[in-house]
């Protein structure tokens, strides 16, 4: 499990701000597709770096047909802040 934490905030819940941190993914195939919590959310290329996380624990994985997908589960603290850093390498499927 990753732990990030530090201060930050967008969003609003009851005129209150929301903590958040950002979701950063080090991975050598751009193209591949990113879920957060079994959604889907876009090719790391286009959302690493720009996905902010609420405060909890998320679990994000990396796919990419021709290869074994990579599973992590993170954890943005409660003050939120910071970037969540992700590395995943994917291997290739050889059947």
């Amino acid at each position: 499990m990753l732990a990030v934490a530090g201060t930050g905030c967008a969003h609003t819940q009851g005129g209150r701000a929301a903590p958040t941190s950002l979701l950063a993914i080090e991975c050598d195939t751009p193209d591949a597709d990113v879920w957060v919590d079994g959604q889907y959310i876009g090719q790391i290329a286009a959302v690493s770096g720009r996905l902010r996380l609420a405060a909890g624990v998320h679990r994000v994985e990396v796919r990419k047909p021709g290869h074994f997908p990579v599973q992590r589960t993170v954890r943005v603290e409660k003050q939120g802040g910071g970037t969540v850093i992700v590395t995943a390498e994917l291997l290739t499927d050889p059947r």
